[in-house]
């Protein structure tokens, strides 16, 4: 018994790491994306975890001042992230707190990093356009 146990638990650890690996692996061409510094994107199938993940890797490449990633986890309902550099200029909580509201839901309030969960993945891509326009790209 104590065997299954150790191998699931190795088993869930294993799936961890490289769910961050392929997360990791996604930052460079996100931020090869961004519009004057910014990146807005959807990325779906990572939990809120491996959407932070994702986010602060992106932030973390030169150039790149702001991050906000909207997506549906496999579990369903929607994720968002948002994250900024200190020097950006911007608010991570106000870059998706309409998009929050949007696809039912809320959270995500920090102005350097915000994450919040909503209900209806059908409203991504408007989710997507808010954030937009809340970090000034329309």
């Amino acid at each position: 018994m104590m065997k299954s146990t150790s191998l699931k638990a190795i088993s869930l650890l294993t799936f961890a790491i490289l769910a961050l690996a392929a997360a990791t692996g996604q930052a460079g061409a996100l931020a090869g994306a961004a519009v004057d510094g910014v990146v807005v994107a959807g990325v779906d199938g990572l939990d809120r975890d491996g959407l932070r993940d994702l986010a602060m890797a992106v932030r973390d490449t030169d150039g790149i001042r702001a991050v906000v990633i909207i997506g549906e986890p496999e579990g369903g309902g929607v994720g968002l992230v948002a994250t900024v550099t200190p020097d950006s200029g911007l608010n991570a909580g106000e870059l998706i707190a309409d998009a929050a509201k949007t696809v039912g839901g809320g959270g995500g309030k920090a102005p350097d990093l915000a994450v919040a969960g909503g209900r209806d993945p059908s409203k991504i891509d408007e989710a997507l356009d808010q954030a937009r326009a809340a970090a000034g790209l329309v």
